[in-house]
C-alpha cells in the first residue's frame, strides 16, 4: 500500500480472499458485481461488504461474522467454487427487489437481499425467476415479507448475523419448493424479531411523513396491485405548495385551521404512489382539477382509481382539506390492518 490509502475492515478480508483464491481475482470480481447490482432498476448503493457477506452466508459455512478468521483457505475456496452461482442469484434477488419498487432511496436495510440470495441458491433459480408467471404468488409472498420486515423497526439492525444464520436454518430445512414464509416468521420470533404489529406500530405508521423511508413499503403494502417496476413517486393528493401560510388564508382556510393543515400535508394520508408521468403532469394542481382532466381513458377507469386511492371523500377545493385527511386515514388504517 505505497500510496498511504486508509483501509477499511473489507479491505482486508478482501485482500485475504484475493490472496487466496486460485484462478479468478476476488478484488476485481467483487468490484464488478457490486457495480452491477448498484445499475439495477433504479439504482441501489450495495457495498463490498454486504457481496462479502452474502458470500459467507450463500457458500453455507457456518459462522458468517465478518471476522479474520472466517476467510480461511477453506471457505474462500468454496467462495471462489460457487462465485458464479453467488452472482447469479444476487443479481436475481436485486432485479427481484427492483421489480418491487425498491430503490436506493427507499431500500432501507439492504441485508434483506441475502436471505432472498440465498432461498434462489438453495433453488438453483436464475434471473427468469424475477418475471416467471409460474413464481408469480412465490414472489408476492416475498414482497409482502420484505416490505413488512423493512416497515418494521429493529428487525435488520442489531443482532444481523444471529437474523440471517436463522434465516437460512429456515429456508436450507424446508422441504417446500416455494419461499418458507411461516418458517421464517417462526425463526425470527424466536429471536424476538416477530412481525406481528402492536397498536402503537400500526399508529406510528399511519402518521409517516413524507421523506421517511418507510412510507414506500407502507404505500405499496396498502395498495397493492401496482407495477412498481416502473418509476412511482410518492406524491402529495394536495400539493405542498398550496400550502404557504398566505395561499392557505386567500384560498378561505380559517386562521385557526392554518398551522394544523400545514403540519398534515407531508402526512401519509396526503400520499399516494404516482407514476413519475403523470406525477409531473400533476405538478401544483389540487386534486378535484387533476381528476377532472385529460388523464384517464374513460370514465369508468377515473372512477376505478378514485376508488383504489381512497378518493371519495375528496373534496372540491382545499379548505376541506382536514375533513378528507382524517377520512382517508381511517381508510388507510382499515386497509393496513387487514395487510398486516
Amino acid at each position: 500500500n505505497s500510496g498511504g490509502t486508509t483501509l477499511s475492515y473489507s479491505d482486508l478480508l478482501l485482500s485475504m480472499a484475493t490472496n487466496q483464491w486460485k484462478d479468478l481475482d476476488a478484488r476485481e470480481e467483487v468490484r464488478t458485481l457490486v457495480e452491477e447490482l448498484n445499475q439495477v432498476g433504479s439504482g441501489c448503493r450495495f457495498s463490498k461488504d454486504l457481496v462479502l457477506k452474502a458470500g459467507l452466508v450463500l457458500t453455507d459455512v457456518p459462522d458468517i461474522r465478518f471476522q479474520v478468521s472466517n476467510f480461511t483457505q477453506s471457505n474462500m475456496a468454496l467462495m471462489e467454487q460457487q462465485w458464479a452461482k453467488i452472482r447469479t442469484s444476487l443479481l436475481a434477488a436485486v432485479e427481484l427487489l427492483g421489480s418491487f419498487g425498491y430503490t436506493s432511496r427507499t431500500l432501507t436495510a439492504d441485508s434483506v437481499v441475502i436471505p432472498i440470495a440465498f432461498y434462489l441458491h438453495k433453488r438453483g433459480i436464475g434471473i427468469s425467476y424475477v418475471s416467471s408467471s409460474s413464481a408469480a404468488t412465490d414472489r408476492l409472498v416475498i414482497q409482502r415479507w420484505v416490505a413488512r420486515s423493512l416497515m418494521k423497526r429493529g428487525i435488520w439492525g442489531s443482532g444481523l448475523d444471529t437474523l440471517l444464520n436463522r434465516l437460512r436454518e429456515a429456508i436450507r430445512s424446508s422441504l417446500d419448493q416455494s419461499f418458507p414464509i411461516t418458517e421464517i416468521e417462526q425463526a425470527m420470533v424466536l429471536i424476538g424479531k416477530s412481525l406481528k404489529f402492536e397498536e402503537a406500530e400500526v399508529s406510528e405508521l399511519l402518521d409517516l411523513e413524507y421523506g421517511s423511508r418507510r412510507t414506500f413499503p407502507v404505500l405499496a403494502t396498502i395498495y397493492p396491485g401496482l407495477d412498481l417496476s416502473k418509476s412511482f413517486h410518492e406524491d402529495h393528493i394536495f400539493p405542498r405548495s398550496r400550502f404557504r401560510h398566505t395561499s392557505l388564508l386567500k384560498a378561505g382556510v380559517p386562521l385557526d385551521k392554518v398551522e394544523e393543515m400545514k403540519k398534515r400535508v407531508d402526512g401519509l394520508a396526503n400520499l399516494q404512489l404516482l407514476p413519475g408521468g403523470p406525477n409531473i403532469e400533476k405538478s401544483a394542481a389540487l386534486p378535484s382539477e387533476w381528476l377532472s382532466g385529460p388523464h384517464f381513458a374513460s370514465e369508468a377507469s377515473r372512477q376505478q382509481y378514485i376508488l383504489d386511492n381512497d378518493l371519495l371523500a375528496l373534496p372540491e377545493n382545499i379548505t376541506g382539506f382536514i375533513e378528507f385527511y382524517e377520512s382517508r386515514r381511517t381508510e388507510l388504517e382499515k386497509r393496513l390492518r387487514i395487510a398486516l
